[in-house]
């Protein structure tokens, strides 16, 4: 069962954590393959415009989610990428 099914409540947010990855478990480290078919299950797009930057954006070109590392970036999908997701579809509908 991939992230995509799954709902994790979202960790909380600080002023200097904007996307509360600070709180999140250790990373299961699956590996980039599964991280980018988790994104994509949830309709993320991702773009790596430099070697260890990920740019991702989810049904409209702004606003951009910049990642520097593998790891954010998986916690990321973990734990905050349905709240973003969900936020997202909410946007559009209206």
């Amino acid at each position: 069962m991939g992230i995509a099914n799954t709902h994790l409540a979202p960790p909380p947010a600080t002023r200097k954590d904007l996307l509360g990855l600070e709180a999140c478990a250790a990373p299961l480290l699956k590996g980039m393959d599964v991280t980018r078919q988790w994104l994509a299950d949830l309709g993320f797009s991702m773009s790596e415009p430099a070697p260890d930057h990920w740019v991702l954006t989810h049904s409209a070109p702004l606003p951009e989610l910049h990642f520097y590392n593998a790891t954010e970036l998986e916690m990321f999908a973990r734990h905050r990428a349905h709240h973003y997701a969900r936020r997202s579809f909410r946007e559009n509908r209206v």
